[in-house]
């Protein structure tokens, strides 16, 4: 694999996990607004806010986390 090869797969993985950070903050985000807000009906709706503010909090946190320990290089012999 040629350094310009090395540095496109890097700079596409930096985007990949970037972008899983991104859409799970905006995942969040909606999570809250249905749990707390008045979007869906008055008061809010905890049973459904809830477990979507949880899988925004999952693709923020773990996943990218998982991601980039498989992309590890194998260490140099």
């Amino acid at each position: 694999m040629t350094p310009e090869d090395r540095e496109r797969l890097a700079r596409s993985r930096f985007q990949t996990l970037q972008l899983l950070r991104f859409t799970g903050i905006i995942v969040m985000i909606i999570g809250m607004w249905i749990w707390a807000g008045d979007i869906l009906r008055p008061g809010g709706w905890p049973m459904l806010g809830i477990p979507i503010f949880a899988i925004g909090l999952f693709e923020t946190l773990v996943l990218p986390t998982i991601l980039a320990r498989r992309w590890k290089s194998p260490p140099a012999e």
